[in-house]
């Protein structure tokens, strides 16, 4: 029997900083070479190096090759193997950046050459002749070649600036550390046109983030005051994006007729934006979401500044849209609609039957019918091609998966004639669409990653290439099953998956971690292959590796109100925040869990969970004391009249009191009997630290015994702070498992310490 310093031992290999290129070939980058090719980055290991070679692929049969001559661009470089992961190819040239550097290699000639460093605080055309930058709160366009700088607006003030982002998320943390912000501009095809927007937040009440701690850069180590601006439910005045459209060749910036769009973090910019570009440049259109989230609209914008709303949709409650990319969008526009070329063919997404569907509208936003079945939920659009009148987009909720969430590359007509299912394998399914071929990854969470090529028309070509997932498997990784369990409604299936304890025995029962989210915009369970975080620098599956190699059972579960399963489904959650996206299915379905896997210990469950996941945390411990003993509950929105009225609006509408305190969890702090670990980044404008002080303040009204911890330096992710990772695993060890704690200290590489 290991010892616990030996177990620790094992769970460090799992680290997120341990697990880094663990895994070969899970998501290979793929790009366009030329009309008959697509490339790719095939990931090698030589030792305890990974690295890439680039390959060719024809697209009419499926033969490859090398991309360049990988050999002679490493002596240009004077490098053993190529020092980047991802490139572009423009005219047969090669161009990538090294360490911040961009190059441009061509290998025709076996030429490299320097274009410089990036320059993040501007907007570069996409020719790369221009670029528009922000000086006092002003737009100036810079020509690249003559370095000539022109004044743009001149109207520009604090806090009602053009280019600026809604301060959200990140923005003190960028701010402290000096980080340059491109801004809010979008450019059309033509490099000519552009489109911005002036943030009004004049009237936004403010936040405050203390830094307490010592900055080497600053001789005073007196604390500073930051102020960031950020509505609350309760507040009448919210940060407004006015839309404003300019022309790089006449020098004008020119305000649109339509109303402002209330932002929550970057309009155009980022990787959701708002708008996009028809592809001849003659006109954007734009989905605008109005406060509330129960009404939104396709509108039109000519490059001559007519201003057409071709189609509104009102609905009684949250409408799905804008949903952080996982069940809508079309690249990097954040809505699942599109206006043909010719403008005569409106495709848009809607709940309206229940599961997401696609329907159509003519140029004028006169109904024409659905496009797509009500059998499948629409999520993501992938391609557009008028050419042939199809659509290629992600579907969930089909008969021929056993995850009602696994989502397949579909296609249909855009008169919904022509239906078809194009990946059949019962995974989830990631594409990119090149010239006339689908290159598409599909695992499942049990399964691999596997990249094979596809027609267009679903016809197989043959694999490209499968996942290595050794040098995971050599770490101790542990590989999810999946169960499905009824929710409390004692109807609906739900889908979980469960990590058994390393050095598991059938005869032993173990105490186990519930890792949960609670929020209502996503489901938490991973459908894919789990092998790396989906924010930079945190645990794979919430760190439930790490704590199997301690002893642990770990489970994942989505409840009610979640989506991806229809309106129906996830209107469960509207005016139900409190909820956490099913928090009481987490606990009807324990029984269950205890009959299919008897080596649960329903005596000793724990739970964790970050910002929703830490408000559910802390709900579960209060809600139902008896059932959960330890948890620990890090940046937790535990008060949601407190938090970004944009995400609370959403799923409780706007603000009523008497639905809104339901969400306090303070309230209950009465209730708590386990052990409760409370942690918080002093430098978190996502959710102010002010939230888990709250909390703090009403446990210690009711004398309760908890624990607590404040991470100076930290903003919201708090999951990535290698400090609370082992303390997170500590407490679970100390009082879930009841072992002591080993003086053992995890090795950190150089740029963590």
């Amino acid at each position: 029997m290991k010892t616990m310093e030996e177990r620790y031992r094992a769970a460090e290999k799992l680290l997120p900083w341990n697990v880094a290129g663990a895994v070969l070939n899970g998501a290979p980058q793929v790009f366009e070479v030329d009309e008959k090719h697509f490339g790719y980055a095939l990931e090698q290991r030589e030792e305890d190096e990974v690295y890439a070679v680039f390959r060719k692929v024809n697209t009419e049969d499926g033969s490859e090759e090398d991309l360049f001559d990988h050999e002679k661009l490493c002596d240009l470089l004077e490098c053993g193997h190529l020092p980047f992961a991802s490139c572009t190819v423009i005219d047969g040239k090669i161009f990538f950046d090294r360490e911040g550097e961009s190059f441009v290699y061509d290998p025709c000639e076996n030429t490299l050459q320097s274009r410089g460093f990036e320059n993040k605080a501007v907007s570069v055309s996409p020719d790369e002749t221009k670029e528009i930058f922000v000086r006092d709160h002003d737009l100036w366009l810079k020509d690249r070649k003559t370095q000539k700088e022109t004044r743009l607006t001149w109207d520009g003030e604090k806090d009602f600036a053009y280019g600026e982002y809604a301060e959200y998320s990140g923005f003190i943390t960028a701010k402290v550390k000096g980080e340059a912000m491109a801004p809010d501009v979008l450019w059309a095809p033509d490099s000519v046109h552009f489109l911005t927007v002036k943030l009004d937040q004049r009237k936004v009440k403010e936040l405050y983030v203390l830094q307490s701690y010592d900055d080497e850069h600053l001789e005073s180590i007196r604390p500073r005051l930051h102020t960031y601006k950020c509505a609350f439910p309760e507040d009448e005045d919210v940060p407004l994006a006015h839309y404003y459209l300019g022309n790089a060749e006449d020098y004008t910036v020119v305000k649109l007729d339509m109303e402002p769009q209330p932002a929550g973090g970057p309009v155009l910019g980022g990787y959701m934006a708002s708008s996009k570009w028809m592809d001849d440049s003659s006109a954007f259109y734009t989905t605008l979401v109005r406060r509330g989230n129960k009404s939104a609209s396709f509108i039109l914008v000519n490059t001559d500044g007519e201003v057409k709303e071709l189609y509104r949709e009102d609905a009684q409650t949250s409408l799905n849209i804008r949903t952080h990319g996982q069940l809508d969008g079309f690249g990097h526009y954040w809505a699942s609609n599109y206006l043909s070329a010719d403008r005569q063919i409106l495709l848009w997404q809607s709940e309206r039957d229940d599961y997401a569907r696609l329907f159509r509208y003519d140029g004028n936003g006169t109904y024409v019918g659905p496009v797509t079945p009500d059998t499948c939920a629409v999520g993501e659009l992938i391609r557009a091609d008028d050419e042939n009148a199809y659509i290629y987009f992600y579907a969930s909720i089909l008969s021929s998966m056993s995850d009602p969430c696994y989502q397949a590359v579909c296609r249909v007509h855009y008169d919904g004639s022509g239906f078809e299912v194009l990946t059949p394998e019962d995974a989830m399914h990631r594409c990119e669409i090149v010239n006339d071929m689908i290159i598409d990854t599909y695992s499942r969470v049990d399964l691999p990653p596997v990249t094979v090529l596809r027609k267009t028309d679903g016809t197989f070509v043959r694999e490209l290439v499968k996942a290595d997932i050794s040098g995971l498997m050599d770490r101790g990784y542990i590989v999810p099953e999946r169960f499905t369990v009824k929710a409390s409604d004692g109807k609906t299936d739900l889908y979980g998956i469960l990590i058994r304890p390393a050095d598991f025995d059938p005869d032993k029962t173990y105490p186990f971690i519930d890792y949960i989210y609670g929020g209502m915009q996503t489901y938490n369970v991973p459908k894919a292959f789990a092998y790396e975080a989906s924010i930079e620098g945190r645990e794979i599956m919430g760190g439930l590796e790490e704590l199997a190699q301690l002893g642990f059972a770990g489970i994942i579960l989505d409840g009610l109100g979640t989506p991806g399963r229809g309106k129906k489904l996830h209107e469960i959650s509207y005016e139900n925040i409190h909820g956490c996206a099913g928090l009481k299915d987490h606990v009807y379905v324990l029984p269950q869990l205890k009959q299919m896997y008897p080596f649960l210990d329903l005596d000793r469950a724990g739970m964790w969970g970050n910002s929703g996941g830490g408000c559910a945390t802390s709900r579960a411990m209060l809600e139902y004391p008896d059932v959960y003993k330890v948890g620990v509950s890090s940046a937790g929105n535990h008060d949601q009249r407190m938090y970004n009225n944009q995400w609370t609006e959403t799923y409780y509408g706007l603000y009523n009191r008497d639905i809104y305190i339901q969400g306090d969890n303070t309230s209950l702090a009465k209730n708590l009997k386990g052990k409760l670990y409370i942690v918080h980044g002093a430098m978190d404008d996502n959710v102010a630290m002010s939230q888990s002080i709250r909390l703090v303040d009403a446990l210690i009204k009711e004398d309760k015994d908890f624990d607590f911890l404040i991470l100076p330096r930290t903003n919201h992710n708090v999951p990535a702070n290698p400090y609370f990772i082992r303390r997170k695993l500590d407490y679970f060890v100390r009082y879930l498992l009841n072992e002591e704690v080993p003086a053992y200290r995890f090795a950190l590489p150089e740029e963590m310490k």
